[in-house]
């Protein structure tokens, strides 16, 4: 979750400004919906996680816990945390259709 965060934070950057509408004009469909599509594809997978998995990714993905203290929330082991949220980042991933292990591939 946060990678795609900051991958779409680095987008952003690289995108030119279209300060007089001349590009945007030529658009064919509105700019927030690809973005809007994909969030609705996350809730979806995250919604097919088994809740412990959610409830760990959630709190160390997008809420931005530590692993200690997510585990301390939930009531369980740093380790069982840590194997919590790398098989809901896993699940996400095959859900989703994202490539995992190697970053450059």
């Amino acid at each position: 979750l946060r990678n795609t965060w900051y991958s779409a934070v680095a987008k952003r950057k690289r995108e030119v400004a279209d300060e007089d509408g001349k590009h945007a004009a030529t658009l064919s469909a509105e700019a927030g919906q690809d973005w809007a599509m994909e969030m609705d594809a996350l809730r979806n997978a995250l919604d097919k996680l088994p809740p412990e998995h959610r409830e760990a990714i959630v709190m160390v993905g997008a809420a931005g816990l530590s692993y200690e203290e997510a585990a301390e929330i939930a009531g369980c082991a740093l380790g069982t945390i840590k194997s919590r949220v790398n098989r809901a980042r896993n699940r996400l991933a095959e859900l989703m259709d994202m490539p995992r292990g190697d970053p450059e591939a």
